[in-house]
């Protein structure tokens, strides 16, 4: 096991969080993560903004080095898998797909996801869909409610980032794992994304990733 995880129960379930931000259920041996933005770069560099594509390589290894310790059968990606229309750097998915290819991987539509399903199938999607219900979970990319109340929500979308204070006036800026009585939200998986800061309220929990290490907050 990861000795860098940390591991919460939610609805009676086990879920270990991961430093490399992603969530892994045990009794289902399945993985959660949110908002790759694979291709991002590819997309700034049609705009004139030289970046490189290894910054996606790099989320890939990452997410590799899970599946060789874990024993993950089935991934659920919660949205915004690539950022923008489809370019050369989906290629890359494509190859590490091919690797995995014995892994169920089902797609949580995104607001980025805009490409036709079929599409998706071509670079090894397996499925996609706007929500899954899988209880007691509720899976979504935005954070919402189920017609069935009693699933707790689990998304991503905004990135979830909190800041803590130093001394002499020093701060820094951490993604989270956010979990509060209905709902859970995942830190955004791709390096290349940003956080926003969220207001949680006294009683959720904010577990914040520090030196690929997962760290609960006492007190917020």
């Amino acid at each position: 096991m990861n000795q860098s995880a940390c591991t919460v129960n939610i609805e009676n379930e086990e879920l270990l969080l991961l430093p490399e931000r992603a969530l892994f259920w045990k009794r289902k041996k399945t993985l959660l993560l949110s908002d790759l933005h694979l291709a991002k770069s590819g997309h700034f560099r049609k705009a004139g903004i030289p970046l490189p594509s290894s910054i996606h390589e790099n989320d890939l290894s990452r997410l590799s080095k899970i599946l060789d310790q874990f024993n993950v059968e089935k991934i659920y990606l919660l949205g915004d898998l690539f950022h923008s229309k489809q370019n050369s750097e989906w290629k890359q998915f494509e190859r590490w797909r091919n690797k995995f290819d014995n892994i169920e991987m089902i797609l949580v539509r995104g607001n980025h996801d805009r490409s036709e399903e079929s599409e998706m199938r071509e670079h090894g999607i397996d499925s996609v869909y706007a929500f899954v219900n899988e209880k007691p979970f509720f899976l979504t990319h935005e954070k919402k409610s189920a017609a069935d109340e009693s699933l707790y929500n689990i998304s991503g979308h905004i990135h979830p980032g909190i800041t803590l204070s130093g001394k002499g006036r020093q701060s820094k800026s951490f993604p989270c794992f956010w979990f509060s009585e209905n709902f859970a939200v995942l830190p955004a998986f791709g390096n290349f994304t940003g956080h926003a800061l969220i207001q949680p309220s006294w009683n959720d929990r904010v577990l914040i990733i520090f030196e690929n290490k997962i760290q609960e907050l006492n007190h917020l």
